[in-house]
């Protein structure tokens, strides 16, 4: 929400969590690795080397036994 006065934009009203979200976004951007890790990730993505939602499960779910195997050891 903009807040005018004398139809002049003077102040803008964020909800906390858009206020927290363009914190971490302006964090993000302020981090010149991070940025450049992004580009790198953007052009895999592009020349479709990313991994498959099926792939990333399949991980995910490996990760979640070893943990658990450990944790019964």
């Amino acid at each position: 929400m903009t807040v005018t006065v004398h139809g002049r934009p003077s102040a803008v009203l964020l909800s906390p969590d858009d206020l927290e979200a363009l914190k971490e976004t302006i964090a993000i951007l302020s981090d010149d690795a991070a940025v450049r890790q992004l580009a790198t990730s953007d052009a895999e993505l592009a020349r479709g080397e990313g991994e498959s939602k099926e792939d990333l499960a399949a991980a995910m779910g490996r990760r979640r036994a070893l943990a658990q195997h450990d944790r019964d050891l």
